[in-house]
């Protein structure tokens, strides 16, 4: 069966694996946001108590993903997202398990959501060097593009059904749906034959590789840049919008199945946005970026309008399409552009520091409304989001930095054996 010329990167037999491991997990993953935030709300009904565990779930990527990212150089990145998917697997049935029990506390629910996190705080850099080690270099954005749409599928359908499955079996029993494509995850990884990564310099200490990764970092001003936008985005209206899009429902007596469908749309937005990214070639991939960052405000005026529930879901569809766009492309630049040896040091810098405020935003946005109002609180986020995200526009690199053609290896390569195993699609 002959594959469309965009999608040959399917032929792959290591991408192709990736990529359906993660497609399930994915789709697991979609189930997690919906039913943990009603969880946390059947046990107080307060948004302080879900900013609390879902800043333990994120705060280990602030803590641990540097750690993570100097690991997945040193080590089979495979491995360590096998070692990750395994920690996820066991914390997220446990939490399944006290919520089903009835034994869930906030302490027990943020405590193993900060466990669960160091698992993400591993995956995330080893998943993004992976794919660079992989695929080769004129393929790497159809890579990402279809990484991002099978995101996006599970990021669909998971929130989509998640309102109707906790409905029906509840919090615990969903999240015990998630646990279980941890699992299928780690199998297929497990069958990846990974060519090597050759180096270009002998092992060194781990703090010596941690400062090579951040000197990678500070070299190019658009990277830094770009990553300082993310985190301060993130901080004031991302973030803050996991708290307030369901203390604006909940205040409008609206059910907790409008808000999956509405993180649903998101997601298929998300894969309309990877398709896009198969073909779209911006000749500024940073501008690009950065006009799509700025839609990050657009819910949090969506619901401070109090706009009908159709319109809200329109609005989180076009958002998704977005951020599919911008995923593929920041990606891929970076992929394009660090060498592979470094890869996973400089993805978790990413990381690092695009989360870094996440956790304390999450905290604050509970507090913040009280005080507000939800209302104001929408405003003020949506308004600083805009003004966080369009800044970047004044930094010259920012527009300097140019597309490489699709051919072109990384700016400063490492050697990597490019022969993996090719199968039927």
């Amino acid at each position: 069966m002959r594959l469309p010329t965009r999608l040959d990167v399917l032929r792959l037999r290591n991408f192709r694996n990736l990529f359906i491991g993660e497609a399930v997990s994915m789709l697991g993953d979609g189930l997690f946001p919906v039913a943990l935030t009603f969880g946390v709300l059947d046990l107080h009904h307060s948004g302080i108590d879900v900013g609390l565990v879902l800043a333990a779930f994120s705060l280990p990527l602030v803590l641990f993903t540097l750690v993570g990212g100097v690991w997945s150089d040193r080590l089979r990145r495979e491995w360590v997202m096998i070692a990750s998917d395994l920690v996820r697997f066991v914390t997220m049935a446990v939490i399944a398990a006290l919520l089903l029990s009835g034994r869930a506390q906030v302490w027990s629910l943020a405590l193993l959501g900060f466990v669960y996190g160091c698992g993400d705080a591993f995956f995330f850099p080893a998943y993004v060097a992976l794919i660079q080690q992989i695929v080769p270099p004129d393929r790497l954005q159809e890579a990402n593009a279809l990484r991002g749409m099978a995101d996006g599928f599970g990021w669909f359908v998971g929130p989509a059904i998640s309102g109707i499955l906790v409905a029906l079996i509840g919090a615990g029993g969903t999240l015990g749906l998630d646990a279980a494509t941890f699992l299928v995850s780690a199998g297929f990884l497990l069958i990846l034959r990974v060519p090597a990564l050759l180096r270009t310099k002998a092992p060194a200490t781990f703090f010596a590789e941690l400062r090579d990764g951040w000197r990678e970092v500070r070299s190019r001003t658009w990277l830094w840049v770009m990553m300082l936008r993310a985190m301060l985005v993130l901080f004031v209206t991302i973030a803050p919008l996991q708290v307030l899009g369901p203390l604006a429902l909940i205040a409008r007596h609206q059910s907790p199945a409008l808000w999956g469908l509405m993180v649903g749309l998101f997601s298929l937005g998300m894969l309309g946005g990877g398709l896009i990214a198969l073909y779209y070639r911006p000749r500024r991939p940073m501008v690009t970026v950065a006009l799509c960052g700025t839609t990050a405000s657009a819910p949090m005026i969506a619901l401070a309008l109090r706009l009908a529930p159709a319109e809200l879901l329109a609005v989180w569809l076009l958002r998704g399409v977005a951020i599919g766009v911008l995923a593929a492309l920041w990606d891929t630049a970076l992929q394009r552009r660090i060498a592979g040896e470094s890869m996973a040091r400089v993805s978790s810098w990413d990381w690092m520091t695009s989360g870094g405020l996440w956790p304390l935003g999450l905290v604050l946005a509970g507090p913040v409304a009280q005080l507000m109002g939800i209302t104001d609180a929408l405003w003020l986020s949506a308004g600083l989001g805009l003004v966080l995200s369009l800044w970047v526009l004044l930094v010259k690199d920012v527009w300097r930095l140019r597309a490489l053609p699709p051919a072109a290896a990384t700016a400063t390569p490492a050697p990597i054996d490019y022969t993996p195993e090719i199968g039927p699609p």
